[in-house]
C-alpha cells in the first residue's frame, strides 16, 4: 500500500493553481508567492486553510440566517460515497455546517464554519488539476455570480472520468449567501456544464414543485402588507392551504412537467474529454467488458450515479464495491490495497 494522500497533495493556490507548502501558520504558493492563513477550528480540533483569491482576502460574509448542522448527505449520495474506494476524494462545495467524519470528503465553503475543511470560492477552487473523483454542489449555483466559471473550475479539478452532481434553485424566492444571482432551469444547468457529458438532468426529490410553491406562498404571507379586505381575504386563503398535503401532489407531475415548474433542477455529468474515461476500479471494468449480463444491467458503467431518486444507487461502482468484490478476488484485492486520505496539513 502506498503512502496516504495528504491534504497538501490536493490543494493549490486559488490565484495561479501553483503548489502550496507550509510555513508555520500559513501556506505559501511556489508559483505566485501568495500566502494563505491557516485557521484553527474550535478548541484546536483541526486546522482549516483559508484559500481565497487575492481580491477576496478580506471577504467577510455572513449568511442571512443561522446555518443548521447537517448530517452527512441525502441517502443516495451517502451510499455512493460509501461505495467509493478509500483513496477517492469527494469535494463538497458549499458544505457549510455539514457534519461528517469521512476523510475522503473535503468540505469547502466561502465562509469559515467549525465544520469545513477549507475556506474557498467555487469560482477559484483551491485544488490541483485532476485531483478529485466527485464534486457535489448542493444549493450553491444560484448563489454564484458566474456559474459558468464555477462549472469550468469543477471540470478542471475533477479527474478524467470524475463526476459532478450539482443542483440549483429554479422556481424559488430570493435567498442570500452572499446573494441570489441566477436561478436555473434544466436547460440552464446544461449550458453551465456544457463541457461535461450529461448523465441526467432531473428534478431531485427535495426540489419537486410542491416545495417551490410552499416557500413562495410562505414569502407572500410573510412579506405582503394587506391594504384592502380583498388583500386580507387572499392571504387568509393562502394560509388555509396548510390543510392540504401539497407534497402528495408531486406524484401528479410527469418528470418532464416537473422540470417546467420545479423549485430546483439538478445536473449529473461526467468529465470525459476522450469520451470513455472513468474512475471505476480497473478490475471491475475488466469484469464488465467480459460479462454481457453486467453490460445489460449497467449500460453506462462510468456513471457513478444515474439518478438522485433512488436511496440505493443502481450504479456499477456500487455493484463493484459490494457484489463485485465478493465475486472477484482481484477486485477485492484492489480495494484492500488502496491508500487513505489524511486531511491534516502536517
Amino acid at each position: 500500500m502506498s503512502a496516504p494522500i495528504a491534504l497538501l497533495d490536493l490543494l493549490a493556490c486559488p490565484d495561479c493553481h501553483g503548489a502550496l507548502s507550509r510555513n508555520a501558520d500559513e501556506l505559501c504558493c511556489g508559483g505566485c508567492g501568495q500566502t494563505h492563513p491557516i485557521v484553527t477550528g474550535p478548541a484546536g480540533s483541526h486546522e482549516i486553510p483559508r484559500l481565497l483569491p487575492k481580491h477576496e482576502r478580506d471577504l467577510d460574509i455572513e449568511h442571512e440566517t443561522e446555518l443548521l448542522v447537517r448530517p452527512e448527505f441525502v441517502p443516495c449520495l451517502t451510499r455512493l460515497i460509501e461505495c467509493l474506494a478509500s483513496d477517492q476524494v469527494v469535494l463538497d462545495i458549499g458544505a457549510g455546517e455539514r457534519e461528517t467524519d469521512d476523510s475522503r470528503v473535503l468540505r469547502l465553503d466561502l465562509r469559515f464554519t467549525p465544520r469545513v475543511d477549507l475556506v474557498g470560492d467555487a469560482h477559484y477552487l483551491p485544488l490541483r488539476d485532476n485531483s478529485v473523483d466527485v464534486v457535489l454542489a448542493g444549493a450553491v449555483f444560484e448563489h454564484l455570480a458566474d456559474p459558468f466559471a464555477a462549472a469550468r473550475e469543477i471540470h478542471r479539478v475533477l479527474k478524467p472520468g470524475g463526476m459532478a452532481i450539482a443542483d440549483c434553485a429554479f422556481v424559488f424566492p430570493y435567498h442570500g449567501y452572499p446573494a441570489s444571482y441566477f436561478n436555473a432551469s434544466g436547460d440552464g444547468m446544461r449550458q453551465a456544464f456544457r463541457d461535461f457529458r450529461e448523465v441526467k438532468v432531473e428534478v431531485p426529490p427535495w426540489f419537486m414543485p410542491a416545495f417551490g410553491l410552499q416557500v413562495l406562498l410562505g414569502e407572500w404571507v410573510r412579506m405582503c402588507k394587506p391594504k384592502t379586505d380583498n388583500d386580507r381575504e387572499f392571504l387568509e386563503a393562502v394560509r388555509a392551504l396548510d390543510r392540504f398535503d401539497l407534497n402528495s401532489l408531486n406524484e401528479c407531475f410527469s418528470p418532464e412537467d416537473a422540470l417546467r415548474i420545479a423549485s430546483g433542477t439538478a445536473f449529473l455529468g461526467l468529465k470525459q474529454p476522450g469520451g470513455d474515461e472513468n474512475v471505476v476500479p480497473p478490475p471491475a471494468m475488466e469484469l464488465w467488458q467480459s460479462d454481457a449480463e453486467l453490460q445489460a444491467r449497467f449500460p453506462d458503467p462510468a456513471a457513478l450515479l444515474t439518478t438522485l431518486w433512488k436511496d440505493e444507487p443502481d450504479s456499477f461502482v456500487c455493484w463493484a464495491a459490494t457484489e463485485g468484490r465478493k465475486r472477484s478476488q482481484s477486485l477485492a484485492r484492489w480495494y484492500e490495497e488502496r491508500t487513505s486520505v489524511v486531511k491534516a496539513l502536517d
